[in-house]
């Protein structure tokens, strides 16, 4: 196949990468959790599969993130780096309707916005 044909085909297929990816101030959708130790992980701290979440900030080992209820929850990056996002998403994080309430980490550090 040649380089061509290779470039518009990927420019057509939605774009998905590793929630470690994420940068701070951009919305994403939560495409895929990988394993179901991590989906109940990301279920207690107010994550679901299809939900948008916003990232507050990152370090070398964590995120920051705004879930669709507002709360932040922290995620350790080694667990990011299981999780397939898709930077298809609005402006600010929802959550679809018929979902119960969201528990999630309180962070207060104001530094990281």
């Amino acid at each position: 196949m040649n380089e061509t044909s290779t470039s518009a085909r990927d420019s057509r297929e939605p774009s998905i990468r590793s929630l470690a990816d994420i940068r701070r101030g951009e919305t994403v959708r939560i495409e895929g959790i990988l394993f179901g130790a991590l989906r109940e992980l990301c279920r207690a701290i107010g994550i679901e599969e299809g939900d948008d979440v916003r990232c507050r900030g990152t370090s070398r080992g964590a995120v920051l993130l705004e879930t669709p209820v507002r709360r932040t929850a922290l995620l350790e990056m080694d667990w990011a780096r299981f999780i397939q996002i898709s930077a298809d998403a609005p402006a600010s994080p929802t959550r679809p309707t018929g979902r119960g309430p969201a528990r999630a980490i309180e962070h207060r550090d104001a530094r990281l916005g």
